[in-house]
């Protein structure tokens, strides 16, 4: 592959911090943030904390307006129907959960639904007796747009009374790209409120949240855009912003402007949400986002290739116009599906990972999946590396693994007992969700 020393190894040694025995191909979970972001992050808790009080009363909420409106134009959205919120998780929380439902009322998800918002439907529906949660299938291979169109229309069809749906821009563990302007008519012939999943779309994608027409779109900013932690999005259509209120009611909550409603309560540090206009500015200087997806998606493209070939794996079966350019999906080594599918994904994961290779594994709906992702720091060194400890650890296995710590949670002693069966259990797709004595995270 050619290089190009505005990006891969060189780019990361300058502007990253990024450990260098890691090859890591995972930000579609959470990117990591440039070096020059997070000086600027603690440059600003600096000036807050010689004179916090003034900050709360007037700098701070300047920043948050400022970094809104970069914000807005980017993604292009009226800044009047826009706020900052500190994931999108809390976005689909305030939408879902901020409906008035009625006995009869259903909510609609699809196998590639994230399972925190299928947690959050489920709670919904726990709360309010009479609706009910439907979900429906759209299946591999995904030939075309129209057989998301077809499989959307035929449970509109099947299931009469569907209040609200939320339909991913791009599916966490399929790369799938929806179309959800297309989505977002048809929902609205049937009477059905459209909530847009866009958690791994800024900054991956050209957007136009304005015009898709949808009722909600939520957002993160800490993945593709490489804004620090707690930092996303909430848009709101105007017809819905009267009587959507924040999770957290809090000093704002009867005032009338919708933005000034969802103004964060100022004892939270919320630093991160002020850099977006920083973070844009780094997205400039590599050339802009047309730059970058062009650059990412040749590079993913042929590491999936490679591959695909090399470790005699396919790709997910996805047509070209509902693929995300810069994150790929393939099925995973026979041998390491057959070890792992009884552990969880954290397992295969956190082996990987103390190899140096951090990537994304997905058990899920009977689909076992590795996914890829490129960004600005990656280079083709990186997927080899990927290559080469995926094939060194399918060599290496003999039968089920020992079982880890979960990969992201490290019992402590002293934190007594957690679950009734004494582990930690990460799910392929779960975000809090505990279910026969186990405890689940998922991350987009």
């Amino acid at each position: 592959m050619a290089k190009n020393s505005k990006f891969g190894k060189e780019l990361r040694k300058r502007e990253f911090d990024i450990d260098e025995s890691i090859a890591f191909c995972n930000t579609a979970a959470r990117a990591c943030v440039p070096r020059k972001l997070l000086e600027k992050q603690h440059d600003i808790v600096r000036e807050r904390e010689r004179d916090n009080h003034i900050w709360a009363m007037k700098r701070g909420p300047e920043l948050i307006w400022e970094s809104t409106e970069a914000l807005a134009e980017f993604i292009g959205a009226n800044v009047d129907n826009l706020t900052l919120v500190e994931n999108a998780t809390t976005g689909t929380n305030t939408v879902i959960k901020g409906q008035r439902y009625s006995p009869g009322d259903k909510i609609l998800l699809s196998n590639h639904s994230y399972s925190a918002v299928i947690n959050q439907a489920k709670i919904t529906v726990q709360d309010n007796p009479g609706t009910e949660l439907v979900f429906f299938d759209i299946p591999f291979p995904i030939r075309s747009k129209e057989d998301i169109l077809t499989a959307f229309k035929g449970a509109l069809e099947r299931h009469k009374q569907i209040t609200l749906t939320v339909i991913d821009h791009i599916a966490s563990p399929s790369c799938v790209l929806f179309p959800i302007k297309e989505l977002t008519e048809m929902c609205h012939q049937y009477g059905v409120i459209v909530v847009i999943d866009g958690a791994h779309a800024t900054g991956h994608i050209e957007l136009s949240v304005d015009e898709y027409g949808a009722d909600y779109y939520v957002g993160n900013l800490c993945k593709w855009l490489m804004v620090p932690q707690s930092a996303g999005y909430l848009w709101v259509h105007p017809k819905h912003q009267a009587r959507l209120q924040p999770l957290l009611t809090s000093h704002g909550c009867f005032d009338p402007r919708f933005r000034t409603r969802f103004y964060p309560t100022l004892n939270r540090d919320l630093v991160s949400q002020v850099l977006v206009k920083d973070a844009l500015k780094f997205y400039e200087d590599l050339g802009g986002l047309k730059a970058i997806i062009s650059r990412n998606n040749k590079l993913v493209n042929s590491a999936a290739a490679m591959l695909s070939e090399a470790l005699g794996i396919k790709q997910l079966e996805v047509s070209s116009d509902c693929r995300a350019p810069m994150a790929v999906a393939m099925y995973l080594p026979r041998k390491l599906e057959e070890a792992y599918s009884g552990l969880g994904r954290n397992e295969l994961m956190y082996d990987l990972h103390m190899k140096g290779v951090s990537v994304r594994a997905v058990f899920k709906e009977g689909l076992a999946l590795l996914r890829i992702s490129c960004h600005v720091w990656n280079d083709w060194d990186d997927f080899e590396k990927v290559r080469d400890k995926v094939h060194e650890l399918s060599v290496e296995v003999r039968g089920p693994p020992k079982k880890t710590p979960g990969y992201f949670f490290v019992p402590r002693p002293g934190m007594g007992k957690v679950v009734q069966n004494g582990s930690m259990e990460n799910g392929s797709m779960g975000n809090g969700n505990v279910e026969n004595g186990s405890i689940e995270n998922g991350f987009h």
